[in-house]
């Protein structure tokens, strides 16, 4: 068969994820503040996109490397695609951004306003706040550019005194505040420091004639694989890896304006860039460059948001304590309609319980003031005996886990830190109790990350049992992490890369049996990304034998529906609305049995290959039913859906009946205000 016909591409299926990111800021039924928020996370995702994905890319080309991926691109090939279709996503994101401006505008909510304006308001802003903490550069004297960090806002300024061209550099520090509100005449007027700075240019350079100028930003390559066979201190490794992002090489060039010919060159020249360097690094965004600042942007106004909504605490858990709770039933919640306070209660709790002998985790990413990371500490300062599994290397986040790792160290907890060639990504709790002469353990599982934060806007499931066989492959499941071993059989749990990847396959292959046996067949999969050749073609396989497949995948999807022959049976759609998409839940009939699983695991190589992952069969009947039921709101989801035929998305027309699945969950599991 032809790849190129049967396999999207990952780069370019990620970067149609992130149009539909951008597409719900072009909504009109989405509310306006909402919208410009989407524009920030739209132009922040393709940040660590350039970071990460195009920065590998580019390592691959510059040794030499051609071979063609599954989807028959070389990574050549595939850098001038992604920079024909981000262009265009640049050029899109321009025109939203114009456009809610003018929206804004008429309810008197200016952004950069161009009407005349009360100086001595911004006055005192630029002099007592900006003006003291920059420090312009004249470069042409030294010809050399000081070092520019990677995202890091800087004006390029050509200069003329006496009939003699200069060249300088502003720096904007990151110690000014990312957006100045102001509120006059009952109106509000938005300002960033580079729109300032660009309003008092000409006092910035007293003597000087300011002949032209523009604002930049470098991306760099922050995408710094590890040695794994040289890594002694894994500690040590991660924080030397931190620091040497900094000075990697840049792999784009962001500007915010139309420039000339000679400034080009310049600024190429300044950044060691080939003057022949390629156009197609360099974005010219006609907006502003880093779009961030659009989620500082607070109003009053209700209806400019999404109708808040409280999340819930079931009323058989209300003034109960977990404990008690899971003795009796399987606890089943649903971030964010589900309070996940619960569960960080709970795991405080756990630590002040006297009952309690020991509490182990898993942390991969957690919020920046963690009352988890707290109540672990704390439990270990009352002498209950702590273990964490902190995963240093989830990207971006190394820097902060590595202050959590230090920080339980100090409070007494034993942390180690898993493999240096693996991801541990299982999210995992285990509390052990000692209940009338007897040892009890509550395991929680959950398919996102223990973060406050984000357990306000990822949908998720959190699930607590004391089932004996869970809690106890859960507890093996610790000692494989921590070093102890791995000679176990597991049977409850399935483990990534331990036997998921053939337990998925069998789970697949039963269900072509049963359609070639002209029985009922379904599978339905819920995850956020699908990129891995075999499962890729176990999936088409299913499809060609007559099982009926329905995937909901948020982003990354190397499947292509539609195909005559292969994938007539498969349907594929990824839900983009109020909250991120993140709970992964599969579903296969089982010739009627209807099994029903809870993972970490995307079906990604990664995910499957070079990450510890966890996939748990939901036997709760209750639990079950429910799970069932979200994914069957997924299903008849129209309003936030988009369907993939032959690579191609389109959004959903409802004819009849408009759905929208995380209304609807929010509507069964929460208290709306």
């Amino acid at each position: 068969m032809n790849s190129v016909r049967i396999y999207n591409n990952r780069e370019l299926s990620w970067l149609d994820f992130n149009e539909r990111v951008l597409m719900q800021a072009y909504d009109g039924t989405v509310p306006l503040c909402e919208r410009l928020k989407f524009l920030a996370i739209h132009s922040t995702n393709l940040d660590e996109f350039f970071m990460i994905r195009v920065a590998g890319l580019k390592d691959l080309v510059s040794a030499g490397y051609k071979e063609r991926d599954i989807s028959g691109f070389t990574p050549s090939e595939i850098l001038n695609e992604i920079s024909f279709r981000v262009h265009r996503q640049i050029k899109e994101s321009a025109s939203i951004f114009n456009a809610l401006a003018l929206e804004l505008l008429m309810l008197k909510i200016l952004i950069f306003p161009v009407e005349p304006f009360d100086m001595e308001i911004l006055d005192e802003i630029f002099y007592s706040e900006i003006s003291p903490v920059i420090t312009p550069v004249i470069i042409s004297e030294i010809d050399k550019i000081p070092f520019i960090f990677n995202l890091k806002l800087c004006f390029f300024v050509e200069l003329e005194r006496e009939n003699r061209i200069l060249n300088s550099l502003i720096i904007i520090p990151e110690n000014v505040k990312k957006v100045y509100k102001i509120k006059k005449s009952k109106k509000s007027y938005y300002f960033t420091p580079e729109n300032i700075i660009e309003r008092y240019i000409d006092k910035i350079f007293p003597g000087y004639a300011v002949k032209d100028y523009f604002l930049f930003r470098v991306t760099r390559n922050a995408d710094l694989p590890i040695r794994h066979e040289d890594v002694e201190d894994l500690l040590s490794v991660i924080e030397e890896n931190i620091s040497a992002r900094k000075w990697s090489n840049i792999v784009r060039v962001e500007i915010d304006r139309e420039i000339t010919d000679g400034l080009m060159n310049k600024i190429k020249y300044y950044l060691g860039i080939d003057v022949d360097y390629e156009d197609k690094d360099i974005y010219i965004t006609n907006r502003p460059v880093n779009l961030s600042f659009l989620l500082n942007i607070k109003e009053e106004n209700r209806g400019l948001y999404y109708k808040p909504f409280k999340p819930a605490i079931p009323d058989y858990l209300k003034n109960k304590s977990i404990f008690d709770i899971a003795k009796r039933k399987d606890i089943l919640l649903f971030r964010p309609c589900n309070d996940f306070k619960i569960v960080s209660k709970w795991i405080a709790e756990a630590g002040n319980d006297k009952n309690v002998l020991s509490i182990k985790m898993t942390l991969y990413r957690t919020d920046k003031n963690s009352k988890i990371v707290e109540a672990l500490a704390n439990a270990a300062s009352k002498g209950k005996h702590v273990c964490a599994v902190v995963e240093l290397k989830a990207r971006f986040d190394e820097e902060k886990n590595v202050k959590w790792a230090k920080k339980l160290e100090e409070s007494g907890c034993i942390v180690t830190y898993g493999f240096p060639d693996k991801k541990i990504h299982a999210k995992i709790f285990l509390a052990t109790r000692k209940e009338e002469g007897k040892i009890v353990r509550y395991a929680h599982i959950s398919t996102g990350n223990y973060n406050e934060y984000t357990a306000n806007i990822y949908t998720d499931a959190d699930y607590i049992t004391t089932e004996e066989e869970a809690c106890s492959e859960i507890s093996n499941m610790f000692n494989y992490m921590m070093g102890y071993s791995d000679i176990y059989k597991w049977s409850r749990i399935k483990l990534a890369p331990v036997n998921l990847r053939q337990t998925l396959a069998e789970l697949i292959d039963f269900e072509i049996s049963e359609a070639q046996a002209a029985r009922c067949a379904e599978i339905i999969i819920k995850v956020n990304s699908v990129f891995d050749g075999e499962m890729t073609d176990k999936i088409y396989s299913a499809g060609a034998s007559g099982v009926t497949v329905k995937m909901i995948t948020r982003g990354i999807c190397s499947i292509k529906s539609g195909i005559i022959g292969l994938s007539e049976n498969i349907e594929i759609k990824s839900i983009i609305g109020r909250f991120l998409e993140h709970a992964r839940i599969f579903y296969f009939y089982a010739g009627g049995k209807e099994r029903v699983f809870i993972s970490t695991a995307d079906l990604m190589t990664r995910n499957l290959d070079k990450r510890i992952e966890l996939f748990l069969e939901i036997k709760d009947a209750e639990s079950k039913n429910l799970l069932m039921e979200i994914l069957e709101y997924n299903i008849k989801d129209n309003l936030k859906s988009w369907y993939l035929t032959d690579g191609v998305y389109a959004m959903a027309e409802p004819k009849n009946l408009k759905f929208n699945c995380q209304e609807r969950v929010c509507l069964k599991l929460a208290k709306q205000d």
